[in-house]
């Protein structure tokens, strides 16, 4: 059970869930098969070829170290991915990150105050960008590159406006109420 789901309200749903773009995994994924490749082309030349340890011991030394290098970096970004939470419910909007530790920032919708997006023309031609919320009393949530970044901002806004008329409509229903 993720973390958000552990902390939900009576009565409130996960609206969404965000993603990152596939962008943001690019060059952990880059320097793994760096690593990968120099550790299978050594090996290729020793056994395939036929050439003697002795003659690659260098070689085969530099391909482990950038296999290790590859790996850890690879790890520690799958670690970031699965262990952040970017999402919508219909109070509040919530961005975790952590394993061990936990970092969470926390914003009621009705607290949002601005949405900035922020995309380049990389962004814009692969569908992703930075979204930064500012809200009364939480200051500034500035969130990685995430996938189609618009789709975010328009359910937050969408949310948003559910939860206005929610109140609108509990308001009604205690004012007439107050007339009885």
């Amino acid at each position: 059970m993720s973390y958000v789901e552990k902390t939900l309200a009576g009565g409130e749903e996960i609206i969404h869930r965000a993603n990152f773009n596939w962008t943001y995994s690019f060059f952990p994924v880059f320097w793994f098969s760096l690593g990968a490749s120099s550790l299978a082309l050594l090996f290729f030349i020793q056994y395939a070829a036929g050439v003697p340890f002795a003659e690659l011991k260098v070689g085969w030394w530099s391909a482990i170290v950038a296999g290790v290098c590859g790996s850890l970096i690879l790890l520690g970004h799958i670690i970031i991915l699965v262990t952040t939470e970017i999402v919508v419910t219909t109070y509040r909007f919530v961005f975790k990150r952590g394993l061990i530790s936990r970092d969470t920032q926390e914003v009621s919708l009705g607290k949002i105050e601005e949405i900035t997006l922020h995309q380049s023309i990389w962004g814009r031609f692969l569908g992703y960008g930075q979204l930064v919320l500012r809200g009364t009393g939480v200051g500034v949530i500035t969130l990685p590159d995430l996938d189609d970044p618009i789709r975010l901002r328009k359910i937050i806004e969408n949310a948003k406006s559910a939860l206005r008329q929610d109140s609108r409509k509990r308001q009604r229903i205690n004012d007439d109420e107050d007339d009885y």
